[in-house]
């Protein structure tokens, strides 16, 4: 097993930004997206931080994201923007939308800002602590290539879409909810798969439709929605807000990010800002958080050991602790990643 070690956060941050600005990323561009996967990374979401590097930098070597995009901000009225995001990187993109969309929030009250012609985005829980260290509420999504079927049905028709809800907090962490729709996920039935174990019962259906344990059988089946028609419902509700509200492609017209790796993906992605100011106000609204907070704290844990926490408090804990330490990463990841921002490395598009 690789020897576990711990690196300085500027330390990753500047492996990352050298190896995106080696393959033509703006360095102002290579900020923001490295912004994400550090943020990730000290959150303790692994899956989303800098080990996503080498998947990314792989499509941008083969022509899959364009790596200094015209990125526009077209906006019809003063509360609501579209970013056109000529496939450039989806941490770009979206990073240019938070910003973009915390300015206009806090001049109206509201803001709506959809993405279009971009790529995977990482996860919301970095632009949701972003919107709420600004004192924002945010509400955000993005669409994805079908993987899901419709509730009794047998063909993909909806992507894995992750939703993500983020709330300030005058004494604690910002409230940080990110979850993807689907029970389980491809990448632990390929797992099972290689280990010739069974999935659980509930997270696929075959081809045919029918409910399976054979992970294998899984893979050539697909994902089952977490909550059954519930799930399904949102994974809909949410790529109507990020892709037709926005007018960016959805099922069919999305490239898959793995299986078509040349090609941009051109997912959309959403974000939904509110200043509590504009209702009751930002001290009034912290006072409600707080005692809200305190109240759900109060109950009593089934394991005195474990006691109620509020979502977003494990990460902020995390957040504390991988600052201090440095990024937990394998000796081959930390090698890696050195090798990736020296052009010794090439990037790699995984398997589907």
């Amino acid at each position: 097993m690789p020897k576990q070690i711990r690196v300085p956060v500027e330390e990753a941050r500047a492996l990352c930004e050298e190896a995106y600005r080696r393959r033509g990323v703006p360095a102002v561009d290579a900020v923001r997206a490295v912004d994400q996967f550090i943020l990730c990374d000290l959150f303790g979401i692994h899956t989303h931080g800098t080990r996503r590097l080498g998947n990314y930098i792989g499509r941008i070597e083969c022509g899959g994201i364009n790596p200094a995009p015209d990125i526009r901000i077209v906006s019809r009225m003063p509360a609501a923007a579209v970013v056109h995001g000529d496939g450039g990187l989806g941490t770009v993109v979206a990073a240019r939308a938070i910003e973009d969309g915390i300015v206009r929030a806090k001049a109206n009250g509201i803001a709506y800002v959809g993405c279009i012609d971009s790529n995977h985005f990482g996860a919301n829980a970095s632009y949701g602590w972003t919107a709420a260290q600004a004192g924002l509420i945010c509400l955000s999504g993005s669409n994805g290539t079908p993987t899901i079927p419709p509730t009794g049905g047998k063909s993909s028709v909806v992507g894995n879409n992750p939703i993500g809800y983020a709330a300030p907090r005058a004494d604690g962490p910002p409230f940080l909810f990110d979850v993807a729709l689907s029970v389980g996920s491809r990448g632990k039935m390929r797992r099972a798969k290689d280990l010739g174990e069974p999935i659980p019962d509930g997270w696929a259906i075959d081809a045919d439709g029918f409910p399976t344990t054979d992970a294998g059988k899984a893979l050539d089946g697909f994902l089952l929605a977490i909550g059954g028609h519930k799930g399904y419902g949102l994974a809909l509700g949410t790529e109507i807000l990020s892709a037709l509200l926005s007018g960016g492609a959805f099922g069919p017209e999305i490239n898959h990010q793995f299986k078509q790796p040349d090609q941009p993906s051109r997912v959309s992605h959403y974000f939904l800002l509110i200043d509590p100011e504009a209702t009751i106000g930002r001290a009034a609204f912290e006072d409600r958080m707080r005692a809200y907070c305190d109240w759900i704290k109060s109950s009593p844990p089934a394991d005195p050991a474990h006691p109620v926490r509020v979502p977003g408090e494990g990460s902020a804990a995390n957040h504390v602790r991988n600052s201090a330490e440095g990024l937990p990463m394998d000796e081959a990841e930390y090698a890696r990643l050195r090798g990736l921002a020296d052009g010794t490395l090439k990037g790699e598009v995984p398997e589907a």
